[in-house]
């Protein structure tokens, strides 16, 4: 059987573009038929298999042109199955669909859509999910928004969590660590925090909760906040210029994925105070790292981090500064924290994700699929 995978969004950054690329690396370790849509321009970021059949769709994935196109090339292309790992799924389809759905953030903070994108996000979340034949979420909270948001069937809903790549892996080599350090501008001490600038991640109370800490303790290490430079970075930088921090809170913009891995093996902690994530990735991946992290309390966060990270309320400045001050302050507490962060991250695998998908492929289809059974390895 043939299955149908809208990769178009394999270029973002974060989340969903992480999730299609490892699932897809995954597929062909399986040895699944997959047809892939994707881009022109995105063809050599699709991961490279022998039973993968490329298709063009250069229409882009958030407009309803990308909607009529992806239905019209998934009519064409002999598929059995499409799966969309956005909301963006063309409902009515002519094949069986399966939607995953990676968060609830335009509900919850609708301001960062324009007004019309929001209109047309919403109607097109709602369709997506009651068109769907199963819809995968990423983690149990999320599972328990969609009911409200979109009234969503929970017979037709399964939670597939995310998983970590290989790469990230503790770096234990202090050349690797110096290099990357050196290519972003990093101190040989720092506290990490990896994402986008958007109202959900709460960075303000980071930048906030340093300025406390910076009279606090006598030799604070430099809070390193790693994203593109846009949404509220220029708000959270002036606040942190106001507040007295040059110096103290850094900016070195986007981390490419190649040095992540031995920036987070060289950072003391790494903090995470997000209100909201439908699950979580940059945690997971610190741990993986073996980096002592500190996390929000908040929606997925404590499901993905488990017992393994000090968990604070995102809404509570002091709870978070002494959450900080602790695991800087005992060098015991955040070796524990490391080990306890190890384990927790080798029970997230791409490859298991990739599996559990295939099982909610069969059952939309009522049957085996070939190559099914395969022992999946890697990721990106």
């Amino acid at each position: 059987m043939r299955i149908g995978f809208d990769a178009r969004a394999v270029r973002f950054r974060g989340g969903i573009g992480t999730y299609s690329r490892n699932l897809l690396r995954e597929f062909g370790y399986l040895g699944l038929d997959v047809v892939v849509f994707c881009q022109d321009r995105e063809k050599q970021n699709i991961p490279a298999a022998d039973s993968f059949t490329l298709v063009t769709l250069d229409a882009e994935v958030v407009s309803w042109r990308g909607v009529g196109a992806l239905r019209a090339v998934a009519r064409e292309a002999g598929i059995d199955l499409l799966h969309v790992p956005t909301p963006w799924a063309p409902i009515p389809a002519p094949v069986p669909v399966v939607v995953t759905v990676h968060d609830v953030a335009p509900f919850l903070y609708p301001r960062v859509l324009p007004p019309l994108l929001r209109f047309r996000y919403r109607r097109q979340f709602a369709r997506a999910l009651q068109g769907a034949e199963r819809v995968i979420t990423v983690s149990q909270i999320l599972n328990s928004a969609l009911n409200i948001y979109a009234h969503a069937d929970p017979a037709k809903i399964r939670v597939i969590h995310n998983g970590v790549s290989p790469r990230f892996t503790p770096h234990i080599d202090p050349k690797t660590k110096a290099a990357a350090r050196r290519r972003h501008g990093l101190p040989e001490r720092y506290v990490l925090w990896v994402g986008d600038f958007r109202p959900e991640k709460n960075v303000l109370l980071l930048v906030q909760a340093w300025a406390r800490l910076n009279r606090r303790l006598a030799d604070l290490p430099p809070l390193v906040l790693a994203g593109e430079k846009r949404g509220q970075y220029r708000m959270i930088k002036d606040e942190a210029e106001k507040l007295g921090l040059a110096g103290k809170v850094l900016f070195p913009g986007y981390i490419p994925d190649d040095d992540l891995p031995a920036l987070y093996s060289a950072a003391l902690l790494f903090v995470f105070p997000s209100l909201y994530e439908g699950f979580g990735l940059p945690p997971l991946e610190a741990m993986a790292c073996g980096t002592p992290c500190v996390v929000s309390n908040s929606s997925s966060l404590p499901e993905v981090a488990g017992s393994a990270a000090l968990l604070f309320n995102p809404t509570s400045l002091e709870n978070f500064e002494d959450c900080v001050a602790r695991a800087l302050l005992d060098e015991e507490l955040r070796e524990n924290l490391r080990q306890a962060g190890l384990r927790q991250a080798a029970t997230f695998s791409w490859s298991r994700a990739a599996e559990e998908t295939l099982r909610v492929y069969q059952e939309v289809l009522g049957g085996s699929i070939a190559g099914f059974g395969g022992k999946g390895s890697g990721g990106l």
